[in-house]
């Protein structure tokens, strides 16, 4: 049936708290050019009508200008409500994180079991398991930040660094912040929590947390870089003895030394290569002064120069 919009009111407890503002403008569109395709769900009462779901193709319609909308009167029942509010905007709309795990904690609260959830939605006891643990860690302070909120990338990192690393809640939350700095993959964010696990002192965990991750780490390579770099700091050798200025002797540093150094490089040349390419996406599609273009020439002209110096050094050794 038609209802005009003036008489229908949002729900007080919706289970969307934010949406999309390009994508609700494309909705409106779409409403102008197609026309409304579901009709939303509203119950009854002495004041109009209630939203249960299609708020946001409520929003869109009065953007559109319209005044009325499809509507299908539902039974005013808080449970079943908040159900099918749930199942239409997991199945119609993108929700956030934060919403799925807000509303399969509201069932929750209301006596559901997560099994009984699972049996009246559809929807994976696993998934629904993920989202209420999401839930529990996020207000502790464990987060993992992705670029699509839509999406349960960010859900599955942060289950993933609970599970490795139990009640340290101080290293799930370190680990998780590494996480969304580097944009690490869901198989790197087990590797590196389980080599913060692994790592037996403050040292090694740190260096962990300071060790960009390659994409083929397992956590054994990351605690083994960590450990070599922890105990070369515990090595007090000044650089000029280093560098053979002041009486460096011959054969006073290892292999294992030369290694160790080489992985930091190498480390590094992939953080740097990394800058580079983001760099050289961002001149292709830019506008710049030729100062600021003359300044990164120089700059760029500089660590050229170090680099061929470095690599003269190991040819006159080789």
């Amino acid at each position: 049936m038609r209802i005009q919009l003036q008489n229908i009111k949002p729900s007080p407890k919706p289970i969307r708290k934010t949406w999309d503002e390009e994508k609700l403008r494309e909705l409106s569109w779409s409403l102008l050019e197609e026309g409304q395709v579901e009709p939303i769900g509203v119950y009854a009462s002495a004041e109009g009508y209630t939203v249960v779901w299609g708020h946001r193709r409520v929003e869109a319609a009065l953007r559109a200008g319209w005044s009325e909308i499809d509507a299908l009167i539902v039974p005013q029942d808080a449970i079943d409500n908040l159900i099918q509010s749930g199942i239409e905007n997991l199945s119609g709309e993108e929700m956030t994180v934060d919403d799925k795990a807000e509303w399969a904690q509201r069932l929750v609260d209301m006596g559901f079991s997560q099994h009984e959830i699972a049996r009246r939605t559809s929807i994976p006891l696993g998934t629904i398991n993920q989202w209420l643990q999401y839930k529990r860690e996020k207000e502790a302070g464990v987060y993992v930040h992705v670029q699509n909120q839509a999406k349960d990338e960010g859900i599955i990192k942060t289950v993933k660094i609970a599970q490795v690393l139990g009640d340290d809640l101080e290293g799930k939350i370190v680990v998780a912040a590494k996480v969304s700095a580097e944009g690490l993959t869901q198989i790197q964010t087990t590797e590196i929590a389980r080599a913060y696990h692994d790592a037996s002192t403050p040292e090694v965990k740190r260096k962990i947390l300071e060790t960009p991750v390659l994409s083929s780490d397992t956590a054994a390579d990351i605690l083994r870089r960590s450990i070599a770099r922890a105990e070369l700091e515990t090595v007090k050798v000044p650089i000029d003895e280093i560098a053979g200025k002041k009486g460096g002797k011959e054969g006073q540093f290892t292999d294992q030394d030369f290694a160790t150094a080489l992985i930091d490089f190498v480390d590094a040349m992939q953080l740097f290569r990394k800058a580079a390419q983001k760099m050289v996406g961002i001149v292709k599609f830019g506008t710049f002064s030729r100062a600021a273009v003359r300044y990164g020439i120089r700059r760029i002209d500089e660590l050229i120069g170090e680099l061929k110096t470095y690599k003269e050094y190991l040819k006159g050794v080789e």
